[in-house]
């Protein structure tokens, strides 16, 4: 993996990081507690959220392989702790997977950037890993607003 490629995915491996470690000695329940705020998320829709924004964004629109996914269901679903664990073995493989076969003259291709239009890989990515940080706030926010009701 070159350079540019596995300093991407160190900080998709930051993320996962920090949201399991804010996730850790949750039951199912408090992974799915939403905070009464208008569109409130659970801990465990965000962390569903974030990795399936990662394996649809890398693998599929990036990488060119069909991802099934329902983002819908990210935020509406409740999970299991088993659930988000399988899943981010299954993500992380598959992105460093992805990430892998990347040569540097790919970061320049062009894809279809958020909102519309195209916009070099290199920039897409970066994008992605910002979109990514900001759902990691939410999820150490609502860690804090679950302890702090308990």
């Amino acid at each position: 993996m070159h350079a540019e490629a596995q300093a991407v995915l160190e900080q998709f491996e930051r993320v996962h990081h920090e949201i399991f470690k804010w996730a850790e000695g949750l039951t199912d329940e408090q992974l799915n507690w939403k905070p009464p705020a208008k569109d409130g998320n659970s801990i465990g829709n965000l962390m569903s959220h974030i990795m399936g924004a990662e394996l649809a964004s890398v693998v599929e629109r990036v990488g060119g392989q069909t991802v099934h996914r329902d983002r819908s269901a990210e935020f509406a679903n409740p999970v299991t702790r088993d659930w988000l664990l399988q899943r981010r073995s299954e993500v992380e493989k598959q992105v460093r997977d992805t990430l892998g076969k990347l040569s540097p003259s790919d970061f320049e291709r062009k894809v279809t950037a958020p909102g519309g239009g195209e916009t070099p890989v290199r920039n897409f990515l970066t994008y992605l890993v910002s979109h990514l940080s900001g759902h990691m706030g939410q999820v150490i926010l609502t860690r804090k607003l679950l302890d702090a009701q308990q």
